[in-house]
């Protein structure tokens, strides 16, 4: 990769940010595209994104991931959001368009994208989602438009009722929610075809989101979280017999929806995941 004065700057925030994958994951594509580009990480202390982002607008960054713990803060200082980040209130991607900083969130799409490659059609299926922050509220705001039950398990009824109530009059599926509560549980889990951890627990905290004994040979489990590779709630799905996804392929999708967001392209995904699995395996090594 040759970079010169013309070369376009694009990036990632957060903080940390030094464990961040993206910049091998977009420097690959870009290089395999043959674009003149780099992608590179920025170290965002909290109570600097406001500087930070005025601050990639004046030099011209082109466009940028946002991780933790920025992805809600920032929409305070975007100049536009899609219309499903609005409802989200969470951004993943920003693209400068001529001097405007637009905010979307890819999560939804990468988690969909994950679904549809492990199952093949959804419909008339159902799916339990654990959660109800920005990722779940992205993954649902999808599949809303496709005609299939959906369970929103969350421990704050109120955060899954605002998702259902803002959703369910131009939705496809029909859409419930419930507490995590044990009998909650034991009426929604059994029933499920597919079963979506968006959750932090498993990475930031241990344990697992639901009660594993719930989980059997018939499930489908995904877990957002790809680090570590398998939570313990995929141990325990998969010592039951159940089919298990964990969160790297999300990760990949949802790189490679803002990559089509700032060149206009999809980007070759056999190269992003080569080099997503290479790093995995290296990790596994240490």
């Amino acid at each position: 990769m040759k970079i010169s004065a013309r070369t376009s700057i694009y990036g990632v925030i957060g903080y940390p940010i030094e464990h961040s994958l993206s910049p091998m994951i977009h420097n690959a594509a870009i290089e395999a595209l043959g674009i003149d580009a780099v992608y590179v990480a920025f170290h965002v202390k909290p109570g600097m994104l406001k500087d930070a982002v005025y601050g990639m607008k004046a030099i011209g960054v082109k466009g940028f991931n946002v991780t933790m713990p920025f992805k809600t803060e920032i929409v305070s200082y975007l100049d536009q959001l899609d219309e499903e980040t609005a409802f989200v209130e969470a951004v993943n991607t920003v693209v400068d368009v001529d001097g405007c900083l637009v905010g979307y969130t890819t999560d939804g799409l990468g988690a969909l994208e994950v679904l549809k490659s492990t199952v093949g059609n959804l419909a008339g299926l159902n799916i339990v989602v654990i959660g109800a922050g920005g990722a779940a509220r992205a993954l649902v705001y999808h599949l809303s438009k496709i005609p299939c039950d959906i369970t929103i398990l969350n421990r704050s009824v109120e955060k899954a009722r605002f998702i259902v109530e803002k959703l369910r009059s131009n939705s496809n599926a029909k859409l419930s929610y419930r507490s995590l509560s044990e009998d909650d549980q034991k009426a929604v889990i059994p029933k499920a075809h597919i079963i979506v951890n968006a959750t932090p627990v498993g990475m930031t905290t241990p344990g697992c989101p639901i009660s594993p004994s719930l989980v059997n040979s018939s499930h489908i489990v995904f877990d957002m979280i790809y680090w570590p590779p398998e939570t313990q709630l995929l141990k325990e799905a998969r010592l039951r017999g159940a089919t298990i996804v964990n969160g790297l392929p999300m990760l990949v999708y949802q790189a490679a929806y803002s990559f089509k967001l700032w060149f206009g392209i999809f980007p070759p995904l056999d190269v992003m995941f080569r080099v997503v699995e290479e790093e995995f395996s290296r990790y596994g090594e240490r």
